[in-house]
This record gives structure tokens, C-alpha cells and sequence, in this order.
């Protein structure tokens, strides 16, 4: 296969583009990416790393705030910036991008968590709990599918991010009384509407963004929105993964203690295991393993929510062009 795609490459044509007049913002690319960076590793090692009231995090806050201000300032100099600042001046494009922001934490909080939850809590193997996830994978490129095709034929997009954020919205309201007696109907009701909310909404905003902006800009709008999109789902994890953590850490000393084992840290972190380690515990201590991540994940839905009505909200005030008609009037 390897062979058979470089070949397909040779035989491709060689349309060269023609020289840049000037050099590629390597710097500013490099801000982006240590100032994103920064972010995910301060949500997602404090208060699991190193405690949230130790040194490391104001400085790890200043260091990542400093750098996302150099970005800024870097790409308003630029002469031909990576992502340049006067895109943001459209509100079309604005609003994709923060939409997208906001629906890739809350698409991938559920893809990264609802699989431990079938395995941790239910008790499946990995392959049985991917197969759980069909009901969210489904109905997610079924709707991108479906949506492809209703855009080209109508032009018009705006009405279905609106109800795909809608369907967000009720998605989360559905799964966010998760407990481990939940049945299975509901577990799976809400992943369809998960999945259904973010085939709507996700490759829609792209096209949005792209229709909002010159020629000239579309391949960075539509980049634009899709880092928006995965940089969402990276703080999405990195923020819920420490507050499960938190959680578990909060309620198992108590589990222990009533089991008349120690509390340290090192007894609880050994609770923290693989599915497996859990189902091997004794019941009373694999049962509390299971509640405690059960309500840290009812806080990560409960968190999720508000983003998902922002996004709806978001969505509903942006101005809607046709497509090909670019950006409508302010």
C-alpha cells in the first residue's frame, strides 16, 4: 500500500505554487503552539502533577499567558501572519471558531470518558465498550453525511449547527443523572444525540468560516476552525480528566478508611487502576471505585453543559450569508 500511494503521488501533477514574496511566519507559529500548549499541560497536570496552590502553576500561568500576548502581538506585525488578526473582524468567522471551540470540548469529553465509563463502571473490555460507542459514531457520520447534501441542495447552512448545538445541549442533559444503575437505553440515547449534534455542527463551521472570508483566506479559516475545534478537545480532556481525578481523590480515602484500610495517597492512587485492577478489587471497594468516577464524570457533563449552550447561543446570533456570497454585512 505504501508503494501504491508514493506512485500515486509521482503520477500526480506538479503544479507548483508560486514563490512566497514573504517568508512563512515561523515564529508565530511557534508562539501558538507553546501558548496552547502551556494551557493543556496546566490543566491537565495541576493538581495531579504538581497541587494547584503550588509554585509551579501561577508560573506555568504567567508563562502561558506572556506567550499567548507575544503571539498576539507577533501576528499583528507579521507581514503575512499564520493566523491573521484581521479575520477576526468578521463575525462569521469569529463565531465559527469559538463555536468550534466550544463543541470540541464537549464532543471529545464525551468520545475520551464514556468508553471508561463502559469499562470501568460496567465492567466491558475495551472492544465491547468501542462497540457501545456505535449509537455516538453513528449517528455522527450519518448527520455529516446527510448534512453535505442538504447544504448543497438549499446554500444554506446556519440551521443546522443551531439544532446540532441544540441536540448537544440535550444530549448532556440526558447522560448528566449518570449513575451505574443507568440503563443502557439511556446511556446510548444520549450518545446519539451527542454524536447526531456534532455531525451537524462540526464540518459546517468550517464551511461557514471559509464562505465568510476572501480567497485569499479560506485555507486558513478553514484551519482556523478545525485548531479551534482540536484545541477544544484538548483542554476539554485535560480540565475533566483532573476533575475525575479530583473527584476520585476526594471520595476513596473514605471508601478505604471504612474498610479499614490505610488512606495515604499511595492507597488511593493503587484504586486508580486499569478496568481490570478495578473488577479485581473487593466489592465494597471496587463499588465505591465505580461511584466515585461515575459522579466526577456527572461534573464533567454538568460543566459541559453551559458550553454547549453558549455554543447554541453563539450560533443563533451569528448573521447567515448563502453560500458564495461571503460575508454578509455587519
Amino acid at each position: 500500500m505504501t508503494l501504491l500511494a508514493a506512485l500515486l503521488v509521482r503520477l500526480a501533477p506538479d503544479h507548483r505554487p508560486a514563490p512566497r514574496g514573504t517568508p512563512l511566519d515561523h515564529l508565530g507559529a511557534a508562539l501558538l503552539a507553546l501558548a496552547s500548549g502551556g494551557l493543556v499541560v496546566l490543566l491537565s497536570a495541576g493538581g495531579v502533577a504538581w497541587a494547584w496552590s503550588s509554585p509551579v502553576t501561577p508560573l506555568l500561568a504567567g508563562a502561558v499567558a506572556v506567550t499567548t500576548v507575544a503571539a498576539v502581538l507577533r501576528e499583528r506585525r507579521a507581514p503575512d501572519p499564520i493566523l491573521p488578526p484581521q479575520l477576526f473582524g468578521i463575525r462569521t468567522f469569529t463565531v465559527a471558531c469559538a463555536t468550534s471551540l466550544l463543541v470540541g470540548t464537549v464532543m471529545f469529553g464525551g468520545v475520551i470518558y464514556l468508553p471508561q465509563f463502559l469499562q470501568v463502571v460496567h465492567g466491558h473490555d475495551a472492544m465491547t465498550a468501542g462497540l457501545l460507542m456505535l449509537p455516538q459514531v453513528g449517528t455522527m457520520i450519518v448527520a455529516s453525511a446527510v448534512v453535505g447534501r442538504l447544504i448543497v441542495a438549499t446554500g444554506r447552512w446556519k440551521r443546522f449547527p443551531a439544532i446540532g448545538c441544540g441536540l448537544l445541549v440535550a444530549g448532556l442533559a440526558v447522560l448528566a443523572p449518570l449513575t451505574p444503575a443507568t440503563p443502557a437505553w439511556q446511556v446510548a440515547a444520549g450518545m446519539a444525540l451527542l454524536g447526531a449534534g456534532t455531525g451537524l455542527t462540526q464540518q459546517v463551521l468550517v464551511l461557514a468560516a471559509q464562505n465568510a472570508v476572501g480567497a485569499g483566506d479560506v485555507g486558513v479559516a478553514g484551519s482556523s476552525v478545525t485548531f479551534a475545534r482540536t484545541l477544544g478537545g484538548a483542554l476539554g480532556v485535560a480540565a475533566f480528566g483532573a476533575l475525575i481525578a479530583a473527584r476520585l481523590r476526594a471520595d476513596l480515602p473514605t471508601a478505604l478508611a471504612a474498610a479499614g484500610r490505610p488512606a495515604t495517597d499511595d492507597d488511593v492512587r493503587r484504586l486508580l487502576g486499569t478496568p481490570a485492577q478495578v473488577a479485581a478489587l473487593p466489592p465494597p471497594l471496587a463499588d465505591a471505585v465505580r461511584a466515585s468516577y461515575t459522579h466526577g464524570l456527572q461534573l464533567v457533563f454538568l460543566a459541559t453543559l453551559p458550553l454547549a449552550v453558549l455554543a447554541l447561543l453563539a450560533v443563533l446570533f451569528v448573521r447567515e450569508a448563502a453560500l458564495g456570497e461571503g460575508a454578509p454585512a455587519p
